[in-house]
């Protein structure tokens, strides 16, 4: 998040939303995840996975707060963090990175031993463990087909962080486990060509694109943050 102290911007990385949140944002991922709710209600698969064009647009923090929305109403939710490159799952909940995801690809441990539970009420976490050689290789293997498919027998949603979709092909490698992609843009910062061919890079995955989240910050208006979900 961001706040202006003494005509400068501040930027708060890692923030998960809570009771003492603003009601804007609160209330504008209640509405996102009702949305999402939607989109999601016909589809057989769970998993659904947040990208963006670039870094630093708002793909991971979006991904744990709407996660977080729908653990508050009593559903069993995964997040799991996929962005083998650059993982920052763990941060925001405060957790250990030593084992996760790529350790259970790489058959090193078991699921089990791999999984948060209970971070927050109804949530669960898997960071993405130690930084693989193969981060692509790991994505594209039987080991998470079926470890996705195992999942989706205990969890009511899984929501998976993936790296940029403009900067890596991992995130669209997971087409075809999920139910499809948030893709999030962030405003006065993505650029509507990055836009442009990060759908491109998605549809040609044979990727299905949910929504949109558009992450806006405006200070000048007075408000710490908005979000809109279209």
């Amino acid at each position: 998040m961001q706040k202006k102290v003494n005509d400068k911007v501040i930027v708060k990385k890692h923030v998960l939303v809570d009771e003492n949140s603003p009601f804007i944002v609160t209330e504008s991922f209640k509405i996102a995840r009702t949305n999402l709710m939607f989109a999601l209600a016909s589809s057989e698969k769970k998993p659904v996975f947040f990208t963006s064009a670039n870094q630093s647009e708002g793909k991971s923090t979006t991904c744990v707060n709407i996660s977080s929305s729908f653990a508050s109403m009593g559903s069993r939710i995964l997040v799991l963090d996929a962005d083998l490159r650059r993982p920052t799952v763990h941060k925001y909940f405060k957790l250990k990175n030593s084992k996760g995801l790529s350790s259970v690809l790489g058959y090193f441990n078991k699921v089990h031993d791999c999984i948060y539970q209970n971070v927050r009420p109804n949530l669960d976490v898997m960071t993405s463990g130690p930084i693989p050689p193969n981060p692509a290789e790991l994505l594209t293997s039987k080991a998470m087909t079926d470890l996705l498919t195992a999942l989706d027998e205990y969890y009511d949603y899984i929501f998976i962080d993936t790296p940029p979709v403009n900067v890596v092909t991992d995130s669209q490698l997971l087409n075809k486990n999920c139910a499809g992609c948030i893709f999030v843009v962030r405003r006065n910062q993505t650029k509507h060509s990055d836009i442009t061919e990060g759908l491109r890079r998605i549809k040609l995955a044979n990727g299905n694109i949910l929504g949109f989240m558009t992450i806006n910050p405006d200070l000048n208006k007075g408000k710490k943050y908005h979000y809109r979900y279209k």
